[in-house]
Order: C-alpha cells, then sequence, then structure tokens
C-alpha cells in the first residue's frame, strides 16, 4: 500500500468515526448541541472549523452557564484531544481556541 493510499484511508476512516461520533451524540447525549460543535470544530479535515461550532464551544464555557456545564464541555474537548493522534485534530482545536 503507497504512502497516498494510507493517507487517504486514514483521512476517510477518521472522517466515518466523526460521521458516527455525530450520530450517537444525536442519541445518546444530554448535551448533542455541543458534543456536536465539538466533533464538527475538532474534525478530520485541514481547514479552520466553522464559526458557529467554535461559538457554540465558548457560549459552553462562559462565565454565565451552570458550572455543571462548563465541566462537561471542558471534558469533553479534553477526551476527544486526548483521544487523537491526528495532528490536524489538534492544531484545529488549539488554534481556533487561542485565536478566537
Amino acid at each position: 500500500m503507497s504512502v497516498g493510499t494510507q493517507k487517504s484511508l486514514r483521512k476517510a476512516l477518521g472522517a466515518l468515526k466523526d460521521t458516527t461520533t455525530v450520530s450517537l451524540a444525536k442519541v445518546n447525549s444530554d448535551y448533542k448541541e455541543l458534543d456536536i460543535s465539538i466533533v464538527k470544530a475538532t474534525n478530520h479535515y485541514e481547514r479552520p472549523a466553522k464559526e458557529k461550532h467554535i461559538r457554540a464551544i465558548f457560549a459552553a464555557v462562559s462565565a454565565t452557564r451552570p458550572r455543571a456545564d462548563v465541566a462537561y464541555c471542558i471534558h469533553a474537548l479534553a477526551r476527544r484531544l486526548s483521544r487523537t493522534h491526528n495532528w490536524a485534530v489538534c492544531a484545529s482545536a488549539s488554534y481556533e481556541i487561542l485565536c478566537d
């Protein structure tokens, strides 16, 4: 298997996993919109996240939100970033959070 094919396969598998995660969040999560925004803001595509997803994350960690919501958001972001080995996911999340 060539290096290009292997990279394409990894990207496709990452996108499939993201789609599955979004689908599961729609069914199982109490924080559906937040979970979906976190997955979409930290997707496997090498491009900046959509502003609406970043805004949803920032709104979830604002001082006006209940502490449990803020804690859930931080935990969900940390879990998402700790489980990935894709540099684009970590770089996208870090860039968007630090530069906004």
